[in-house]
């Protein structure tokens, strides 16, 4: 909700639900149903979690996980499409935040995202520097990526192993049968 009050600040209007995605307009929604103390406890719970994974990277330089736990998915397949889009569409227009924690749309909108991008949240969270490399292709001819996470503010040791991994298996010429640029 923060970010949605800043950029009212920055365009001098009051925002609405046409003036953002239709997911990111519902979740500055929902966040009028949290109280400043689960907010608190959610922060907490984050630091939490990233000074448990801290020591992992005082033994090793580099955690190797796949970036999705499934092939890639096509533009938008995460959607709410359907009755669920337009469902979702009204609620935004209405401002029936309280609709959507009723029903429990966001827990299981959020829930479907993760099972398709599993390893990434945890250092999304933790503020780790990680970086997704297409070192594979499938048989459709669509990047494998694999992510490679490092130490808290080293960085640079992603920049020299992706810059070695290109060297060793470029992929800058690489394009996928479906991308920008096709018609």
């Amino acid at each position: 909700m923060a970010a949605i009050r800043d950029c009212e600040v920055l365009l001098k209007a009051q925002a609405t639900s046409r003036d953002f995605e239709t997911a990111t307009w519902l979740a500055a929604l929902m966040a009028k149903y949290h109280s400043s103390d689960e907010y608190a406890r959610a922060i907490d719970s984050l630091k939490l979690t990233g000074r448990r994974v801290g020591p992992f990277f005082e033994k090793y330089d580099v955690l190797l996980t796949p970036t999705m736990a499934v092939p890639p998915l096509a533009a938008g397949a995460l959607s709410l499409r359907g009755m669920q889009g337009t469902a979702a569409r009204v609620i935004a227009r209405l401002n029936a935040g309280l609709v959507l924690k009723t029903l429990g749309t966001v827990d299981a909108a959020v829930g479907q995202t993760l099972s398709v991008v599993p390893f990434t949240a945890l250092f999304n969270a933790t503020g780790q520097p990680a970086m997704s490399v297409p070192l594979h292709w499938n048989e459709a001819g669509l990047p494998i990526g694999m992510q490679f996470v490092g130490r808290f503010g080293d960085e640079a040791t992603l920049f020299r192993l992706a810059g070695q991994l290109e060297k060793a298996r470029p992929w800058a010429g690489r394009v996928p049968p479906v991308n920008a640029t096709s018609k």
